[in-house]
Parts: structure tokens; C-alpha cells; sequence
């Protein structure tokens, strides 16, 4: 190409891109519009996408937590408390010390000394159909009044395979298991720590479990 021709076209390029750029000011407003529109097109499409990828993960693995309680909720009693036993020794603890079941059904006590000298109580108590409606609130509250009197321990946890965070049960639960110290593992959280391998965070070897106060503290989840 001669260089004359190379001259014009660069002139052409500049007139022609005068001209559009005379014809965006004067119309600003409208291509303003149509920008935001697509923008708001593709950003939509993508949160979309990637909310359906998020769905489907969970419905997975939602199945897979419904498959392993569904396991859970046909152990008979020694197989659940063994179950829970290991879960705990698994935990940053110095000892484990078992007390098995009374003819009262309150179920299987577990003291778990941690390496820091702190002590918990732990109540594991399989769902026996009532725990969801009514028994899972005076659980919580036998509980929190026996982790001094009775224990001689720092905070309670109640783990159960039952559901106590249905409906409005379970802000109520969790207003009473916070007044009496008492940390609630319930059906959710139980599932996700036999899945993952991982403790609630309140029971987390970096936490200890406790508070550093030697007095009766609610178990908190972060």
C-alpha cells in the first residue's frame, strides 16, 4: 500500500471516529442505558450459573448427610454411644470417661477432660421420637443444672441425632442451652461433623472448648 493511501485511510479513521464520538456525546444517555443493560445481562447470568452449581453441590450433599443419619437413626443404643465416644477422643482431649446409661433414659454421659484442663460433660442421647417436640428443651435444662452440681465441670454438650432447631423450637433451645452453658450438637451438626471429620468450632482443639474463665460459660458457635 503507498504511502498516500495509508495517509487517507488514517484520515478516514479519525473523521469516521470523530463522527462517532460526536454521535455517543450527543447520545449518552441511551448508550449509558444499553451498557448497564448488558452489564446487568451477564452479571445476572453469572450469579445464576453459579447459584445452580451451589444448588446442585448442596442437594448432593445434602442426600449424602440424609443417607449417613438415616445410618445413624437405625443404631441401637451401644453402637450410638460408641459413635459418639470416638468422635470425642478425636477431639484436643486429655481423657475420655465414659458413664453408661440410667433407668432414667437422660442417656450415655461422656466427662472429657481437654489438654488444658478444662472439663466438659457430654450427654449423648439417641432420638426417641419425643426429643424434637418437647424432651429436647428439658434436656437441655437437666443438663445445664447437673454440669456443676452434679459433674463438677466447666459447660455441657448435648449431642443428639434428633432435630431441636425446627420451626420456633429452636431459638428457644438455643436461648436456654446458652443461659446454662450447654452447647447443642443436634441432627445438622451432628452430620456435618461425622462427614467432614471436623468438631463444631466451640469444640475445636484451637478453642479448647471453653472459655479461659474457670467458671460455667456458654458454648458459643462462630
Amino acid at each position: 500500500m503507498s504511502v498516500i493511501l495509508r495517509v487517507g485511510a488514517g484520515i478516514a479513521v479519525l473523521i469516521l471516529g470523530y463522527f462517532v464520538l460526536g454521535f455517543i456525546a450527543d447520545h449518552w444517555a441511551w448508550f449509558a442505558s444499553v451498557a448497564i443493560l448488558l452489564a446487568g445481562t451477564v452479571l445476572g447470568g453469572w450469579i445464576l450459573f453459579r447459584s445452580r452449581g451451589h444448588e446442585s453441590r448442596d442437594r448432593a450433599l445434602t442426600a449424602e448427610r440424609h443417607a449417613l443419619m438415616r445410618g445413624v437413626d437405625r443404631m441401637n443404643l451401644p453402637a450410638f454411644d460408641q459413635m459418639i465416644g470416638q468422635l470425642l477422643v478425636g477431639l484436643d482431649v486429655k481423657r475420655v470417661k465414659k458413664f453408661g446409661h440410667r433407668k432414667n433414659d437422660l442417656g450415655c454421659n461422656f466427662v472429657v477432660t481437654f489438654t488444658n484442663g478444662k472439663r466438659i460433660i457430654v450427654r449423648a442421647k439417641k432420638d426417641d421420637r419425643a426429643m424434637r417436640s418437647r424432651n429436647g428443651n428439658r434436656h437441655v435444662q437437666i443438663l445445664g443444672g447437673e454440669i456443676k452440681a452434679r459433674w463438677d465441670c466447666d459447660a455441657g454438650v448435648l449431642i443428639t441425632n434428633a432435630n431441636l432447631h425446627w420451626m420456633h423450637h429452636g431459638s428457644r433451645n438455643e436461648a436456654v442451652a446458652a443461659q446454662l452453658g450447654v452447647l447443642i450438637v443436634d441432627r445438622d451438626r451432628l452430620a456435618e461433623w461425622l462427614e467432614t471429620g471436623m468438631a463444631p468450632a466451640a469444640l475445636r482443639p484451637v478453642r479448647a472448648a471453653l472459655e479461659a474463665s474457670g467458671s460455667t460459660a456458654p458454648l458459643r458457635e462462630h
